[in-house]
């Protein structure tokens, strides 16, 4: 299949010449024929699909073997996975119709996801709609979404505030590209790594939160459920700092296997580089305003740290 196909492939809502969304739904369409037919010659289409290429460059970008998986083995995999079999192909396709319809939340959806990014950094920008691919990735300027996932079963505006999230990666990987993780080799990168990831994740978790609020939708992330309990916020601030510290203060050296394991405190669990990164974003933000924070995107992780570092926190007002 065509990536352009106008029965498949992408959709163009013009806003201005600056960034209009365009949303690639090819590779959904596809994955519904094969979950429906089980014809394996689909599996060689799907491989072939712009969708599957940034799956594939994100599997690749965040291995920290450096391995390039194959494209069709992937997809098969992912296809065929248990996550994948457990959900109702009609379910998937409901979801499909939702976000290929809803022109106004396509439009706000970039309108938020660009909030906060320099004017521009979501013009080349495709949110690539997929199957079985974590819950949503960005890379190399582009975003998608499984469609697939359960977190979306009980409530389909969370499709959009996702959505939103890794726009936002995208517009932040045009200036400030994903590190790959084969290439982090000491601790001083580890450091650096995870003062990157703090800030775009930071970044993103924040993008949604207004549209999230309009909607009576805090509550339905675990993340935003944290970051309106400010005493929780407060530990889970100051168990950031710490490690980070302790990881910075080190004399650099070469990494060893259980170096990674900072990743898991950071990414999963309590989700501190999420939530810390939004917390830290939130008060800039009310701060300095609105400006500062589209700078500091522009400048990187460094600018936010640094943004953050200088505020008395003691007169911003908590999230």
């Amino acid at each position: 299949m065509d990536d352009d196909d106008p029965e498949n492939g992408p959709i163009d809502v013009k806003i201005n010449a600056v960034s209009a969304p365009r949303i690639d739904a090819g590779f959904v369409h596809l994955a519904l024929r094969f979950l429906e037919t089980a014809d394996r010659d689909i599996l060689l289409r799907l491989a072939d699909t712009r969708a599957a290429r940034h799956i594939a460059t994100h599997a690749r970008t965040v291995s920290i073997a450096g391995a390039s998986p194959d494209a069709r083995e992937l997809i098969e995999e992912l296809l065929t996975s248990p996550a994948v079999a457990r959900v109702d192909p009609h379910e998937i396709r409901a979801r499909l119709v939702w976000m290929e319809t809803n022109r106004e939340a396509q439009v706000r959806c970039w309108k938020e996801a660009g909030a906060t990014l320099p004017e521009g950094a979501l013009a080349d920008a495709t949110l690539f709609l997929t199957v079985g691919y974590d819950i949503g990735v960005a890379v190399s300027g582009n975003a998608s979404l499984n469609l697939a996932h359960p977190h979306f079963e009980n409530d389909l505006n969370e499709l959009w505030f996702y959505s939103v999230h890794e726009l936002h990666h995208a517009g932040w990987h045009t200036y400030h590209p994903l590190p790959e993780l084969s290439r982090v080799g000491t601790t001083r990168a580890l450091a650096g790594l995870i003062r990157y990831c703090t800030a775009m994740e930071g970044l993103a978790v924040h993008a949604a939160r207004n549209w999230r609020a309009e909607a009576g939708a805090l509550s339905s992330d675990p993340d935003y459920v944290a970051l309106l309990d400010a005493q929780r916020m407060d530990r889970y601030e100051a168990q950031f700092f710490a490690l980070l510290r302790d990881l910075q203060a080190e004399e650099p050296r070469s990494l060893e296997e259980a170096d990674w394991d900072i990743l898991e405190l950071m990414s999963t669990g309590e989700r501190l580089w999420y939530r810390v990164g939004a917390r830290m974003v939130y008060r800039i933000e009310q701060a300095l305003g609105r400006d500062v924070l589209v700078e500091a995107s522009l400048q990187g992780p460094d600018q936010v740290f640094n943004l953050y570092a200088e505020l008395d926190i003691s007169n911003a007002r908590d999230s």
